[in-house]
């Protein structure tokens, strides 16, 4: 029996595997840090309110147990138990007041895209990228200009939604309806045929045909197969064109045929918005780059691009 010989390469001292990280360009590379540097400040946040929320339910906790031990008491003092529900509401007031405010500080961060860009870098870690060094003129109001990129990409976006669900011509739904006839015709023509000669047994015996129509195979929920006549091909076979033009009727009834799109048309209708988008994204970007630098908290970011968060391209 033939064995194998495998040849083992030396590898170069000091090398190792290319990292994501390694493959960003140097300057996406800082905003790649930027951004998990987001998310540990948020993980911070939110670990300080879960903590100091802990400390105020516990605090509630031994209040209420202490206003317990009281009501157990031969003679309950009335002012222990006073003094245990002023401690129980100021506390809830205080959680209350917790939560508030955090979920307030947290709207008004801008928010950080750590998981999105590292599931960027990790996808495309053979792949060449370059920076993109993405410039625009802004205006002084940095805020306003942030909330326009908002208001922008929200109407292509929607515009693209239109796209998708615009009607097909009237033409394509015909031919689909046109297409299904023959198939239908052709299979019950089929079984019908056979009528035509007889049936040969294993031993030699004739016998007329039973039409054997069309059938259905489908679960039947108990774990095997159930054959059913197929009586809608066995319909539109027999009743052909009236079945069509009925058919076409209900198909074509509240057709929008003034906005109807081609599906071969969709594709580069769609590609172009998608570009449009990523550019206002790029400028979203650009505008909390900026206003980051001037010490402005231009409001939440829009989920964006990671080429428009990292400022890059493929190469």
């Amino acid at each position: 029996m033939p064995t194998e010989n495998p040849t083992f390469f030396p590898s170069t001292p000091g090398a190792r595997p290319r990292t994501p990280y390694d493959n960003l360009p140097i300057p996406a590379r800082k905003l790649f840090k930027h951004e998990e540097a987001l998310s540990q400040q948020a993980h911070a946040r939110y670990e300080a309110k879960q903590n100091r929320a802990a400390e105020i339910r516990r605090s509630i906790a031994d209040a209420k147990l202490e206003a317990i031990h009281n009501d157990r008491e031969p003679k309950p003092s009335e002012e222990l138990a006073k003094d245990c529900a002023r401690q129980i509401a100021e506390s809830e007031a205080e959680l209350a007041a917790l939560e508030t405010s955090y979920s307030n500080e947290t709207r008004l961060q801008p928010g950080g895209f750590d998981q999105v860009v590292r599931d960027f870098a990790n996808a495309n870690v053979l792949r060449s990228l370059k920076s993109y060094n993405y410039k625009c003129e802004l205006g002084p109001d940095l805020v306003a200009e942030h909330d326009a990129c908002r208001t922008t990409r929200a109407e292509r976006l929607e515009e693209a939604k239109a796209i998708e669900r615009a009607h097909v011509p009237a033409q394509q739904i015909e031919t689909a309806i046109d297409r299904f006839l023959p198939d239908a015709s052709t299979s019950v023509a089929h079984a019908t045929r056979q009528l035509r000669t007889p049936n040969k047994t294993s031993s030699g015996r004739l016998s007329a045909r039973s039409l054997e129509l069309p059938m259905l195979t489908i679960p039947n929920g108990a774990g095997g197969l159930s054959r059913l006549n197929d009586t809608a091909t066995l319909l539109f076979a027999v009743f052909g064109a009236e079945a069509r033009d009925r058919l076409k009727a209900m198909a074509l009834s509240g057709h929008d045929a003034a906005n109807a799109i081609p599906i071969a048309d969709r594709p580069a209708m769609l590609k172009k918005i998608e570009t449009e988008i990523l550019e206002i994204e790029r400028r979203a970007e650009f505008i909390y780059r900026t206003g980051r630098a001037r010490g402005i908290n231009t409001g939440p970011r829009l989920n964006c691009h990671p080429f428009a968060i990292l400022d890059i391209d493929f190469a």
